[in-house]
Order: C-alpha cells, then structure tokens, then sequence
C-alpha cells in the first residue's frame, strides 16, 4: 500500500533514444490492526511506517496496475 505524493517525467538526455520515463513518487504505508477491516468504514487502515525508508520513486504503471482510491484522514 503507499501514498501518490507526485507524477513526474525524466528524460534521458544523453542517450541517444532520448526516451522519457514517467514515474512516481509514493509513500509506503503498513496496514494498521493487522490488515483487519475496520468494521465502521469497512475499509483496511493504513499509516506511515515507524521504522522509516518509506518513500520510494517507482514507475506510473506500477501504481497504475495497483491504484485504489480510498479516503484519507491525515489526522489519523
């Protein structure tokens, strides 16, 4: 599970290809209470990790293949 935090393209400008790179900048985030349902929303909770190295750059497919929209609380 991880947070959309920005889209971004990059370009290689040395190669000779030239080709652009469209990627991602997300945080990831543990599941809370085990994973389990929380019974009032029906949805799984979700927080920042504790231990750190949570951010991470990764390709817009991969969050394209894995995108679900969920509300977020950022007082919880």
């Amino acid at each position: 599970m991880a947070r959309l935090l920005a889209l971004f393209p990059i370009r290689n400008i040395l190669s000779e290809a030239a080709a652009v790179h469209r990627l991602a900048f997300v945080r990831i985030l543990d599941p809370i209470n085990g994973g389990r349902f929380h019974i009032p929303s029906g949805h799984i909770r979700v927080g920042n990790r504790i231990n750190g190295g949570d951010m991470r750059i990764v390709s817009i497919g991969a969050v394209i293949r894995q995108a679900q929209v969920i509300p977020s609380c950022e007082k919880q």
